[in-house]
């Protein structure tokens, strides 16, 4: 068996540096794919380099739905708004997409029940168990 191909959104953040380091120690998982929004400077950074593990030779886009396309799934930690967004973007590539954001509205898991139509959605506020 293959291994799941992953991608890390907020990859510059405190949670998405935690989130490369444990995708790369995790057997039976690979690191395809880290985001973050335009104009955020750590892009073109390689996302090891960023988690201080080394070079693993993925390079932070601002392109979520290139990375998704090449992905099993994506890891998200980030913001309600981006969330939305990213959720929209896993059910057109039709890959798995692990919701660990906080603050969500009913209007934003509304929209994840939506996406939840094309992909698969796994979301809890709280991730720490």
């Amino acid at each position: 068996m293959s291994d799941m191909r992953l991608v890390v959104v907020g990859a510059s953040g405190r949670m998405g540096r935690v989130l490369i380091r444990a995708v790369t120690e995790t057997e039976g998982a690979t690191l395809v794919g880290a985001v973050e929004r335009a104009g955020c400077p750590e892009l073109g950074r390689d996302a090891g380099e960023l988690a201080g593990i080394g070079r693993l030779g993925v390079d932070v886009t601002d392109d979520p739905l290139a990375a998704f396309a090449r992905a099993d799934g994506v890891i998200d930690f980030t913001s309600p708004a981006s969330t939305v967004h990213f959720a929209e973007l896993a059910a057109q590539a039709r890959i798995v997409h692990v919701i660990g954001t906080t603050g969500c509205s009913p209007a934003d898991d509304a929209a994840f029940a939506a996406a939840a139509r094309h992909a698969v959605i796994v979301k809890s506020g709280n991730m720490s168990l």
